[in-house]
């Protein structure tokens, strides 16, 4: 079996019974923000794309790049395809001319002639757009777990099926928080380095729990080449960026007795039968790119970005008829979110345009001074086009590019991203869905002295196995949200409270 890195999260497969392409991606993403890094344009895509099967992991476009799938992958090839909530994966994949695909269901291997494939789909609203997915590879020579940048309550659906020789994560945090808000300087870094902490504990976790014989983080940081968003590449002391260097994890990892962190950047092979995995990087420089970041972002030649025109729209009727009706269908969502956000579009020469989305009163309306919880602040022919074309998932578009700030009161409320992620009514309604669920937490359990449900109000993990109690709080060990017992109120985001009492003591 031999691994080829293709940048990002993309990788290439080579096995005794065929190939397997998975999430390559080059074109610009997240509104022309997010660039691959190192830079993978140079790649041989025609030898590496010419492949045996297909698996996109996401719909995230950072690993769907239709643009690249047109131009480089047989519309024959075999799609291995994930069991998502949604068809919409499948829907993008076949308008643009894939075929052949290969349906796939959680817990069952899917033997390809010798290569064995698990792939098991994550589909909360939290697990990505249209939920993502882990994939699980055998040819009988070698196993392959690819996790991506999923976060599974555990992977024992995997690991009961033997040995994994290379476990491929994403161990660094992508996100917005805490670089698009209006915050002292102190106190982003501060949340940046408490962010990339947990990030890399829970990485951490999940490599003990597989036990891989070696490790390999895939899936970023990505390439910020505009000026304007030069700051999210975390260059030289900048630590208020969460977008952090693999070399960072290794090193980390390392200092904590791990020796079997391997790096691949684009097109580095290494082959897990060889004994302590080398690997042979394409690129002349190797790891020193990490160290040469900066000088290498100056000098590669990509496009800029062709910022929208302005178009005079009218956003306020716009968005009261598109998200008013949404506001109402969908009341556990809207009472969820509970207050109100204010959507400035800013244009100094033609003037700002100022609404406020009132979730409690499901209403759109002109911003006219109200004292509200979240303000989000975007470059107003940026938001005339978001609008226009109707973009429904302004997490994987606005939100993820970093072209818009933010300012708030009190804790996050996940909800309100959530929402501004799910803009269409199959979204919402998976939305909608998992929230009833969620409410309900699960039957109660005993965990050190307290009662509490079952199920973190956050991705629903079992708090019996990850979560742990410390001077009357509570922590889940998937992502470090927190809960005060004594009355059960999240202390991490607004909005996420469960049940919980002093255990009952016995006679």
């Amino acid at each position: 079996m031999r691994i080829t890195g293709l940048g990002h999260a993309g990788l290439r497969i080579d096995t005794a019974a065929g190939s397997v392409l998975v999430d390559p991606w080059t074109t610009p993403a997240y509104l022309g923000a997010w660039t691959p890094f190192p830079d993978n344009a140079g790649l041989d895509w025609a030898r590496l794309a010419d492949t045996d099967h297909l698996v996109v992991t996401s719909v995230a476009p950072d690993h769907l790049d239709l643009e690249l799938l047109r131009r480089h992958v047989r519309r024959d090839v075999s799609v291995l395809l994930p069991d998502l909530p949604t068809t919409e994966l499948r829907d993008r994949l076949a308008g643009a001319g894939f075929t052949r695909f290969v349906e796939t269901r959680a817990g069952v291997v899917t033997d390809l002639g010798g290569l064995r494939v698990g792939i098991d789909a994550q589909t909360r609203p939290t697990d990505g757009p249209s939920g993502q997915a882990v994939v699980w590879l055998s040819d009988g020579t070698a196993t392959v777990l690819v996790q991506g940048e999923a976060q599974p309550r555990d992977l024992r659906l995997f690991t009961a099926l033997g040995p994994v020789d290379v476990h491929l994560l994403q161990a660094t945090p992508a996100g917005w928080s805490p670089m698009a808000y209006d915050l002292p300087e102190q106190a982003r870094r501060a949340i940046a380095d408490d962010l990339r902490a947990h990030a890399f504990r829970t990485a951490r976790r999940y490599v003990s729990e597989v036990g891989a014989a070696y490790v390999v983080p895939i899936g970023g940081p990505p390439a910020f080449r505009d000026d304007g968003l030069a700051h999210l590449n975390r260059l030289g002391e900048d630590g208020g960026s969460t977008h952090l260097d693999p070399t960072e994890f290794r090193d980390w990892m390392a200092e904590r007795g791990y020796d079997n962190v391997r790096l691949l950047l684009p097109g580095s092979t290494a082959d897990p039968r060889e004994a302590g995995m080398p690997v042979t990087h394409a690129l002349p420089a190797g790891e020193a790119v990490y160290a040469d970041k900066a000088a290498l972002l100056r000098g590669t030649d990509r496009a800029p970005w062709d910022a929208p025109p302005a178009r005079d729209l009218d956003v306020l009727a716009e968005l009261r008829a598109w998200w008013e009706p949404l506001l109402t269908s969908f009341p556990a969502v809207a009472d969820g979110v509970g207050t109100a956000v204010r959507l400035t579009g800013a244009d100094a020469g033609r003037g700002d345009v100022d609404v406020l989305l009132d979730f409690r009163g499901r209403s759109v309306r002109a911003y006219d001074g109200e004292k509200v919880r979240y303000e989000l602040r975007v470059d107003r022919a940026l938001l005339e086009h978001l609008v226009a074309v109707r973009e429904t998932d302004w997490v994987h578009s606005l939100f993820l590019s970093g072209r818009f700030t933010a300012r708030r009161i009190g804790r996050e409320n996940e909800l309100v991203f959530l929402f501004l992620g799910s803009l269409d009514p199959v979204r919402l309604g998976r939305l909608e869905s998992w929230l009833t669920h969620r409410h309900s937490g699960g039957d109660d359990v005993t965990i050190d002295g307290w009662t509490v449900q079952r199920l973190c109000p956050h991705q629903q993990a079992d708090l019996t196995e990850v979560g742990s109690v410390e001077d009357g709080v509570l922590t889940c060990g998937v992502h470090g949200w927190r809960w005060r017992l004594a009355d059960g109120a999240c202390l991490t985001v607004r909005g996420m409270d469960l049940r919980s009492a002093p255990a009952p003591t016995s006679g």
